[in-house]
């Protein structure tokens, strides 16, 4: 009997000890199919892991922001990385209009309308604007004097530009509206593969090209990017989106985010992209150098 007794005694406490490991929670954050998100979610993984006991599922390579919402809605992702031009016309339904340029403008309605229609919470921005510009060789944009994209007006209709054929097509902030806000045609617009698009521009093969204004290929290649003057591209600010119902359960998450926030401007998220793709780092490795240098400070 007293054997018996024992037995029962050890396996309850083999069963109690179990526990804590079976029972760790864990939250999924998602990023979609290029480096800038993913590094981003990295970055909020890692701030995660280390000061809590949590477990944090990275979900990469989401292939479009409506899919990536669809999974954040049904509860299979916790948090996300997105931008406020994306799910402003895309989630939200929205039209850019010259009302709906202003970045601060568009950033509160996003929040609002996430906090009202999906009990969620869209952190305030990382600091940088991912939106479209107009890239040219340094010598180019020397030789021209070039610093605005009203600077183009009377080079346009003498210049070949590349852009990805989406740019080309879209309307409302595509290629036709850009021309008739600026007041000029290029002489030459050629669609092109995205990667392509760079190394074109930056061996002469094109004058100029729209291109991602985080983009990591920009330093690499030692392109100049021209001030939107007319503030025509809308504005896509990079954030963290999360359910609410997360956030009140782990009030911690909150607290750790934000370092992050408004600390990243363009040119170091240009920087950290370079080293995904161009310098081929690892992304755990690259969000790793980003949570020291901005969340501890060590550069």
């Amino acid at each position: 009997m007293l054997k018996k007794t024992s037995l029962a005694m050890l396996i309850g406490i083999l069963l109690l000890a179990a526990i804590p490991a079976a029972a760790q929670e864990t939250i999924t954050i998602a990023s979609g199919n290029f480096a800038e998100p993913q590094l981003l979610a990295e970055a909020i993984k890692i701030l995660i892991e280390e000061n809590t006991d949590l477990t944090v599922d990275h979900v990469r390579n989401f292939s479009g922001s409506s899919l990536l919402h669809s999974a954040f809605l049904a509860g299979d992702v916790d948090l996300y990385i997105s931008y406020t031009g994306t799910q402003f016309t895309g989630v939200l339904g929205m039209e850019v209009t010259d009302d709906w340029k202003n970045r601060e403008k568009v950033e509160k309605f996003v929040q609002e309308e996430f906090a009202k229609q999906f009990d969620a919470t869209w952190f305030d921005a990382f600091g940088f604007n991912n939106t479209y510009t107009i890239a040219v060789r340094r010598e180019f944009a020397e030789e021209h004097n070039l610093t605005n994209v009203s600077d183009l007006k009377d080079l346009a209709r003498s210049m070949t530009i590349a852009m990805d054929n989406t740019f080309r097509e879209r309307a409302g902030d595509g290629y036709n509206d850009l021309c008739d806000t600026y007041g000029f045609r290029f002489r030459r617009p050629v669609s092109m593969d995205y990667g392509l698009m760079y190394r074109s521009v930056a061996s002469g093969d094109v004058d100029a090209a729209i291109t991602y204004s985080t983009d990591g290929r920009i330093p690499a290649m030692d392109l100049v990017t021209l001030e939107d003057d007319l503030e025509f591209f809308p504005p896509y600010d990079g954030a963290v989106i999360a359910r609410n119902i997360v956030l009140e359960t782990h009030p911690e998450i909150s607290e750790l985010i934000q370092p992050l926030l408004g600390n990243i401007d363009v040119e170091a998220i240009q920087r950290y992209n370079q080293m995904v793709d161009v310098d081929h780092l690892d992304v755990e490795d690259v969000a790793q150098i980003l949570v020291k240098e901005v969340v501890l400070g060590n550069k």
